[in-house]
């Protein structure tokens, strides 16, 4: 069980007669013993950058990587006993994948030519590629490749383990599967391990925790439910979710609403001064529609809208609406049971307790 620490790492890249770009600037992480990290954020934020710092493949900036309190920033990339999972497999075409398991533990002579052979049989049998040790990369799957990718990277028995976009090349049917076969692996065995991924359900469903990157920095770090639940600003809230969740200007009035038009008020569940200028964040499953509604009965704390479109999905629906006098669109999930026609006129209930609140000039959370 290995605890690992990032220390204000920092990552700057320096071309001659180019301005610097700072990749990664100052993330400082405390990874517990056998806990999955998610580091999730869009292309160019320096979560792969950052993979890539601790693995010893990028020289560090600024900074300290500490395995159990010591310090790995001066060692070359052999010397850490740090296994990846590339996103491109990087398998040798020519060898088997029984010899692709080997390879490493030969070339490291790290063990004998028989305990290499049972090494390979434990992993092989663990991840599900006993059936296909003879056969070479070309001739198979990309879930199968994949799953090559990780063993190679777990037979080596590494005090971190690095996953980059582990996922990214396989079809939905192929995700779904890998990603239940991943948590499970890195549960039994109990790897402290970091996943770098831009796909929100793939961090959302296996890591402990997220850190959620931009621009080289750590926006937010929590649980899956704090980082979906309580987003530390607008990015967050707008990066995490799907569909995502409905960000309507407004300013606060005398009762402490946030007004977003002369007809529709929303409910704060926060005390705000009244005249400062908010951004009200919904999620669509915290919407509730209602349909044939009077515009004087029952309808209490409810927002006039017009239907602007609706997706029927079998399970679920999606509808696009317009509030009276609101140029963003929201967005509602609806029940599959719900049909709604163009032009409709409807009215959707925000769940008050589920509200979020942000303030419109610094983007931060309103708590």
């Amino acid at each position: 069980m290995t605890r690992l620490e990032l220390c204000e790492l920092r990552k700057t890249y320096r071309v001659r007669g180019r301005p610097p770009v700072d990749a990664v600037r100052g993330i400082g992480l405390t990874l517990r013993s056998g806990e999955l990290l998610g580091l999730l954020g869009p292309s160019g934020c320096g979560k792969s950058t950052t993979l890539r710092m601790i693995a010893g493949l990028e020289t560090v900036t600024g900074g300290d990587i500490l395995i159990d309190g010591t310090s790995v920033v001066d060692r070359p990339a052999q010397r850490r006993n740090i296994g990846v999972a590339f996103e491109n497999y990087a398998l040798y075409p020519p060898l088997t994948v029984a010899e692709n398991l080997a390879f490493g533990l030969r070339a490291r002579r790290r063990a004998a030519r028989g305990d290499v052979a049972r090494r390979v049989a434990e992993i092989a049998e663990r991840v599900d590629l006993t059936g296909i040790l003879d056969a070479h990369p070309a001739s198979l799957s990309s879930g199968q490749k994949q799953r090559v990718s990780l063993a190679r990277a777990l037979i080596r028995e590494p005090d971190v383990l690095l996953l980059d976009e582990p996922l990214s090349h396989l079809d939905a049917a192929q995700r779904d599967t890998t990603r239940r076969e991943l948590k499970r692996i890195q549960r039994d065995l109990g790897h402290t391990t970091i996943l770098v991924t831009h796909d929100q359900e793939e961090a959302l469903s296996l890591a402990d925790r997220i850190a959620v990157m931009k621009d080289g920095v750590v926006q937010q770090l929590g649980t899956p439910y704090e980082i979906y639940d309580s987003p530390a600003n607008v990015f967050v809230a707008d990066f995490v979710g799907e569909p995502a969740i409905n960000l309507l200007p407004g300013i606060v009035d005398g009762e402490g609403r946030a007004r977003l038009s002369a007809a529709v008020h929303v409910a704060l569940p926060v005390p705000v001064a009244e005249g400062h200028e908010v951004l009200v964040g919904i999620r669509p499953e915290d919407l509730r529609l209602t349909t044939g509604a009077s515009d004087s009965t029952g309808t209490a704390g409810t927002l006039p809208a017009r239907v602007r479109a609706h997706e029927p999905l079998l399970e679920s629906g999606i509808a696009t609406l317009a509030l009276d006098g609101v140029e963003r669109p929201l967005v509602v999930l609806t029940d599959p049971e719900t049909r709604l026609t163009h032009n409709e006129r409807v009215r959707v209930r925000p769940d008050t307790r589920l509200t979020h609140v942000f303030d419109a000039g610094t983007g931060k959370a309103l708590r």
